[in-house]
């Protein structure tokens, strides 16, 4: 019963704090909210705290640069139920087959939250760069914030995001492969968001939310075949 009354206190103070800081809307608060329980009474406080670093990390790098995203438009201060699901839910169902004692899904859990902060990072980071972004498809150099384009800074910065997330779960769970997984797996989902989103965004087959979680998906995957062949 303490367990219930604490983990429902926690979560309901995340959310007061998401709410001020509006980086998320309503049904995203609610969503995210429900995942942080999950993770939290089912899990405990280090599987909520790697997706919770997912997310302060997110905050963190969409703010640098701030200006020069607002004058082109590209900045998104707050974000909504379909962002939240399309970058956590994978995680969450990791974090069940984990409890489900399925002892693999741990680097599941944290490589698909590592595809979604390395997806983060490249897309925050990439578009301040003073490169000019190509297609992943044909190499053909487009527009800034152009589905499925990539800059080598972008790429670096996810690469960057996913090690993060990976020294994180070290710390917490202290298996070094964990770092390998997360950033192999994390750049692995972003490089396959990067692709979807060349042959199937941008010609309006799937949006953004569809591409982000299939990322998740490939960067779990990756992340615990990884771990087999370690």
């Amino acid at each position: 019963m303490l367990k219930l009354v604490v983990s429902i206190i926690v979560i309901l103070v995340l959310a007061l704090l998401i709410k001020k800081s509006k980086c998320l809307d309503d049904k995203g608060i609610i969503g995210s909210s429900i995942m942080g329980f999950i993770l939290l009474y089912f899990c405990g406080f280090k599987y909520l705290i790697l997706l919770l670093s997912f997310f302060v990390l997110g905050v963190i790098v969409s703010k640098v640069g701030y200006e020069k995203k607002k004058d082109k438009n590209i900045y998104e201060s707050c974000r909504s139920l379909k962002n939240v699901l399309a970058n956590g839910l994978i995680p969450v169902i990791f974090a069940i087959l984990i409890v489900l004692s399925f002892k693999w899904a741990l680097f599941g859990y944290i490589s698909s939250i590592a595809a979604a902060t390395s997806d983060t990072f490249s897309s925050e980071l990439g578009v301040l760069s003073n490169e000019n972004p190509r297609l992943i498809t044909t190499f053909e150099v487009v527009e800034k914030g152009t589905d499925g384009a990539i800059t080598i800074f972008g790429l670096l910065s996810g690469i960057l995001g996913a090690f993060l997330i990976g020294v994180i779960g070290y710390i917490f769970f202290g298996d070094l492969r964990i770092i390998l997984c997360s950033t192999i797996g994390g750049i692995s989902g972003n490089l396959v968001d990067s692709l979807v989103g060349a042959l199937f965004e941008r010609r309006g087959i799937l949006n953004n939310e569809h591409v982000n979680l299939i990322a998740t998906v490939v960067g779990g995957i990756v992340g615990i075949f990884v771990a087999m062949i370690l």
